[in-house]
């Protein structure tokens, strides 16, 4: 791996983190895939932190939207050569690694180039915990393909209906822990055109999972996305057929939080699978008494 290549997306990636409060580590990390392609993204806080998304978790997010999970190598720059090693991370990457059955090589830096942390096999690094190995042969199949498309402005349909299209693509891109499990999609539109989708990761550590609301704000942020208008969710779920899914309420708070912050307020919609009712929302209306730690 040319070291210079690496250690400019490193300083790329760290200044995509999306901090809320003094207490989340700015941090950045890169992905690289058995398909060559790296991924990039920062740390992303929460102002509770209990929301807190570490930037290991946000590229892992970033490649399984691109339908890219063969990850070999995670390299991670942080600025505080004293922070701990997150054994909630290293869940994370040994969760990922028995779906896959490829070893991810771990290494993080501090802003001096010193490594602070290098192991071949991050799953040796815990050795008390083994995800069940569950190697997903459907997934593992899956080929790479970019999470980013454009609306069709000549088509027929609605922007609402193809976001709807997408939303749904959306969760055949979901990184499950079993294969066949029903999975959950989301699109978002912004101003110019462009469509992310993407579905939801999960981990045998359920709290530690990224709902695909949150994973298509996540991928579309760290493009340096702004001008988000929509943001549609559907499910594969037998219980969202004929009625529209709905959101969690950490996916609520999440978005609440980062609306604020960047001061937009897309449309929330949210569909069926079977047919094509949805319902439209703003964030006030799902979310009607939002908690913040801000004055």
């Amino acid at each position: 791996m040319d070291a210079f290549a690496l250690g400019s997306a490193l300083a790329q990636a760290i200044e995509l983190s999306l901090l809320d409060g003094k207490r989340t580590l700015k941090s950045g990390s890169v992905a690289v895939s058995k398909s060559g392609a790296w991924y990039l993204a920062g740390a992303v806080g929460s102002e509770n932190h209990l929301l807190d998304i570490s930037s290991e978790l946000a590229v892992l997010v970033r490649a399984a939207h691109n339908n890219d999970i063969l990850i070999e190598e995670i390299h991670t720059l942080v600025t505080d050569s004293a922070a701990l090693i997150s054994p909630l991370t290293l869940k994370i990457l040994a969760d990922h690694s028995a779906r896959t059955g490829i070893a991810i090589q771990y290494t993080i830096r501090d802003t001096t180039g010193k490594i602070l942390f290098d192991i071949a096999d991050a799953r040796d690094a815990i050795p008390f915990y083994r995800a069940p190995d569950s190697v997903l042969g459907l997934v593992t199949k899956r080929a790479p393909k970019p999470a980013k498309v454009s609306l069709d402005k000549n088509s027929t349909e609605s922007a609402e209906y193809q976001l709807r299209t997408w939303a749904l693509a959306g969760c055949e891109r979901n990184f499950p822990t079993y294969d066949g499990a029903s999975g959950y999609g989301a699109a978002l539109l912004t101003a110019s055109g462009e469509i992310y989708y993407g579905g939801q990761y999960s981990t045998f550590e359920q709290r530690l999972g990224v709902h695909a609301e949150m994973g298509v704000l996540i991928n579309a942020l760290m493009d340096g996305v702004r001008d988000i208008t929509h943001l549609g969710v559907a499910s594969s779920s037998l219980r969202f057929v004929e009625t529209p899914c709905s959101p969690c309420g950490c996916c609520r708070q999440f978005m609440a939080e980062l609306f604020r912050s960047y001061d937009i307020s897309p449309k929330i919609l949210l569909f069926a699978s079977g047919n094509e009712q949805f319902v439209s929302y703003a964030i006030e209306n799902i979310l009607p008494v939002q908690w913040s730690n801000k004055k």
